[in-house]
């Protein structure tokens, strides 16, 4: 019984040392490759990651001098002030003048364009489909559109009050898939219901939030408009109204404006964490992208520079970021095309969502 029981704290303890050790280990590499900077790029990794948080700032400041985190998120800021997308139309209606002095022969045999499947799209039904797009520690989903006019905004049903699923706002709306959209006032611990939208808030054409159109508040306006293109602008909501724009949100930043990446020093600031933005080829498919985290055995997220990069790969014209975290979740009628980092839905205030042909 003695030498049982002698074995069994020789087994404890030889235990007990080695998860000592692993963990001096972690705390000792925390400290040479985080905190005192040994490896700037995990230094940064890390404090984009915390100070973009509501109430987890602290593991920023407690380890690393405010002088040095401002400079890694001024650093890796992106300024799209300076940016406003063009315009896109996307009648392809050749005239008279366009189609004169061409002969026959050339108008008879046209190349074979490429199609969606060629590059590496899965159909999900006429005029959508979906790809897996992955990197070394993160995996998403890109869903095209083919079809402009068939993408707009809708909110919660009980907007002002509660917020509703991405799935719940799909079926309500009569819609066959969908993203989430905007932001929403969220409480310090992320404990929102998604009730109360923040920023500007179009949808079919109508002023939703703020209650009333001013000319004097700019807003990052992620906007349709009536012909179906998106339009990426820094405007009030008097000239969105007043520019045909159907449906709209604010968030920031811009990834993609006119073809060209926002993002042109670091990773974009805001650390690892699930992604979703929204973007538009020039001829005229939309293209949603969501990017799971906070899953280390599926995927841990991203900053914007994998965004920005997945977007200009997939012919994105112009794109930006909606929200994300707990947020980002993709749905095609009753399922789940991305794993939401909560292993559920959480409630939210808006969706971009993809309606009947």
């Amino acid at each position: 019984m003695k030498r049982k029981t002698k074995r069994l704290w020789q087994i404890v303890s030889i235990g007990f040392c080695s998860v000592s050790a692993v963990l001096i280990g972690a705390m000792l590499s925390f400290y040479i490759l985080i905190a005192a900077g040994a490896s700037p790029e995990l230094q940064s990794v890390w404090v984009c990651t915390a100070m973009t948080t509501m109430s987890h700032k602290y593991l920023a400041t407690m380890f690393i001098p405010e002088e040095r985190i401002n400079e890694i998120m001024d650093e890796n800021r992106v300024d799209d002030s300076a940016h406003d997308s063009i315009i896109l139309n996307f009648n392809k209606e050749e005239t008279e003048e366009e189609t004169a002095g061409i002969s026959e022969e050339e108008t008879a045999l046209p190349e074979p364009e490429p199609t969606y499947e060629d590059e590496g799209y899965t159909l999900l039904e006429d005029g959508i489909y979906v790809k897996e797009v992955s990197g070394s520690t993160w995996k998403g989903y890109v869903m095209l559109v083919e079809n402009p006019m068939r993408v707009k905004l809708v909110d919660s049903s009980k907007q002002y009050s509660c917020g509703e699923k991405v799935m719940t706002m799909v079926a309500n709306s009569g819609a066959v898939a969908g993203i989430n959209g905007g932001g929403f006032q969220d409480g310090v611990n992320y404990d929102s219901n998604g009730g109360m939208p923040a920023g500007m808030l179009i949808e079919d054409g109508e002023l939703i939030y703020p209650y009333v159109s001013d000319n004097s508040t700019v807003y990052n306006m992620i906007g349709i408009n009536k012909n179906g293109a998106l339009v990426l602008r820094h405007c009030t909501t008097a000239w969105a109204l007043s520019n045909d724009i159907v449906s709209a949100v604010s968030f920031w930043p811009f990834l993609v404006v006119n073809g060209e990446g926002m993002i042109t020093n670091g990773t974009g600031g805001w650390g690892i964490a699930p992604r979703t933005a929204i973007g538009q080829r020039e001829s005229g498919e939309f293209l949603f992208l969501v990017i799971d985290g906070r899953q280390v055995d599926w995927s841990i997220g991203c900053d914007l520079d994998v965004l920005q990069e997945v977007m200009l790969a997939e012919g994105a014209y112009n794109a930006a970021m909606l929200d994300g975290g707990s947020s980002t979740a993709m749905v095609y009628k009753d399922t789940y095309i991305n794993k939401p980092s909560l292993g559920h839905e959480r409630w939210i205030n808006n969706a971009f969502v993809v309606m009947p042909e």
